[in-house]
């Protein structure tokens, strides 16, 4: 009798425990508890053919490719995250006029080394989109190479030093060798990055940072991400996007 007494004293508490944080919320002494920001689930998707999965049975209509499935990707949503979602699309749109990208058929030569800057970061993006890989993707062996992914995506061997506002990524049509390369000037988007606020989130990071100064600052982190999809169509040289010779 006393353990089952026992027993339910501590189930009582757990649920206590649990319920604490949405008590403090509710008294104002934490943040609001966060899961995906608004901004993550507002992004329209990008709908792709993908003739491996068609020949292997597994799908019979072009695919959506979600803005919440590249941030689960990559862990987190940023300004780079935002800006190489907007720079695939982009480039998509320009070389599919009209109609349905189709993935695994496009090669993207990227700006600098994979560990240079968040060149790489952009990368797993890209990769995501359009099923180019550097030398670890899918080599389609078993298919005569038909549906090889690998090598579709080139890094510099070395880094290339070029600034981040004025780094080219270039896409290209396997089939048409239609080419265009987009140009992503970080340096428009609002709030700016600042000293202050650099700092901040290592605070943040650390735990040191109080919940009013948490939430600030994950609200000035999200905004910045937030702006790169509400501008990128209408901000002069927020995304520059231009034909390329073959």
């Amino acid at each position: 009798m006393c353990r089952y007494i026992g027993l339910r004293f501590a189930m009582v508490l757990a649920l206590a425990w649990m319920a604490l944080p949405s008590l403090l919320w509710a008294e104002g002494k934490t943040p609001k508890p966060r899961s995906f920001a608004e901004h993550i689930d507002k992004v329209p998707p990008i709908s792709l053919n993908e003739p491996f999965l068609e020949l292997l049975g597994q799908a019979d209509q072009p695919l959506a490719y979600t803005y919440r499935e590249a941030v689960k990707l990559t862990g987190h949503s940023c300004g780079a995250v935002a800006g190489a979602w907007t720079i695939t699309r982009k480039a998509l749109e320009a070389l599919y006029p009209g109609s349905i990208p189709v993935r695994g058929q496009i090669k993207v030569t990227m700006p600098g080394a994979e560990d240079e800057w968040y060149v790489g970061v952009f990368g797993e993006v890209i990769t995501f989109l359009t099923g180019a890989a550097p030398k670890t993707g899918f080599p389609g062996a078993e298919f005569g190479h038909a549906y090889n992914r690998r090598n579709l995506m080139a890094y510099t061997e070395n880094p290339a030093g070029t600034p981040p506002p004025r780094m080219i990524w270039i896409f290209e049509r396997t089939d048409t060798k239609a080419k265009v390369g987009v140009r992503y000037d970080l340096n428009k988007i609002r709030p700016p990055i600042t000293p202050e606020r650099t700092e901040m989130g290592t605070k943040v990071a650390k735990g040191l940072a109080t919940p009013e100064e948490t939430s600030e600052w994950q609200d000035y982190w999200n905004e910045r991400a937030r702006f790169v999809f509400e501008n990128a169509d209408t901000l002069p040289g927020f995304f520059v996007v231009e034909k390329l010779s073959y």
